[in-house]
């Protein structure tokens, strides 16, 4: 078996680590062991090889790891505008279907087909039929406010 198929099986083992893991310095070596296959496929040496191999490591680590890790922040930092959870209920509104009492006792209310438990914001009674905003969340009893 010639050196070049070896290292490109080497590339894709360490591509497969990088997808499972997220580890960076995976994909530094696979991309020098992409290298090497390439001097491998143009008829170098394995001494050659195992330079170009080196090479790709440390240039991949100076040059695509800090990219990369760039990339990854970007997208940690903007995660709030994709709510999921409790969070994309705030600002929804629905109509009270059980009053809340004035003493901060619970409401009902649907938000798309689900019955929620609700307290009003600042314990005041909001009576049966009322529309309400959510504005904020308390476990799993929602806060709302008239409107």
């Amino acid at each position: 078996m010639e050196f070049w198929i070896i290292w490109l099986i080497v590339a894709a083992v360490l591509m497969v680590v990088e997808l499972i893991t997220g580890f960076i310095a995976s994909f530094c070596l696979a991309v020098g062991a992409l290298v090497a296959s390439v001097c491998g496929m143009a008829g170098f040496g394995i001494e050659a090889q195992l330079i170009a191999m080196v090479a790709g490591v440390v240039l991949s680590f100076i040059f695509l790891a800090p990219l990369v890790n760039r990339i990854r922040k970007g997208r940690k930092a903007h995660r709030e505008d994709y709510n999921s959870n409790m969070n994309a209920l705030i600002g929804r509104e629905a109509v009270v279907e059980r009053e809340i009492p004035a003493d901060g006792g619970l409401g009902r209310m649907r938000i798309d087909g689900d019955s929620w438990q609700i307290r009003g914001a600042d314990g005041e009674a909001i009576g049966h039929g009322r529309r309400v905003k959510v504005v904020g969340y308390d476990s799993i009893i929602l806060i709302v406010k008239a409107i």
